[in-house]
């Protein structure tokens, strides 16, 4: 189960199982809900317990379904380790309207954010 933290500003979600496609689904899903229901437009996701590989074709696919649920409205930051990182999901979404980057820090993405932590 991921933890959903409503944090004031922004939500603090962090994914806490093995990666694979469903769990990245059921995750966006899941995590658009919340950010609709607290009616929150930013928010932070800790991806740092992410363990990879995770293919090119996933990545796609979840920058994909995250511009069908999350959409452009809800600005946010993803945190992953470093070596996992690639710019394919941020390319496809921001490529689509919506409001996603990718970092391997917390302060980094805090900041891109504008929230105080």
């Amino acid at each position: 189960m991921p933890i959903f933290e409503n944090r004031g500003s922004y939500l603090f979600a962090k994914i806490t199982e093995p990666y694979s496609l469903k769990m990245g689904f059921s995750f966006l899903r899941e995590f658009a809900d919340v950010c609709s229901r607290e009616n929150l437009e930013k928010a932070l996701i800790d991806g740092l317990n992410l363990e990879g590989p995770i293919s090119i074709w996933d990545r796609y696919q979840l920058g994909e379904e995250y511009v069908r649920v999350v959409g452009p409205k809800i600005k946010v930051a993803l945190v992953g380790k470093r070596d996992l990182i690639d710019l394919t999901m941020e390319n496809v979404v921001v490529n689509r309207t919506g409001r996603f980057k990718v970092f391997h820090e917390m302060g980094s993405a805090l900041k891109w954010l504008g929230v105080e932590e």
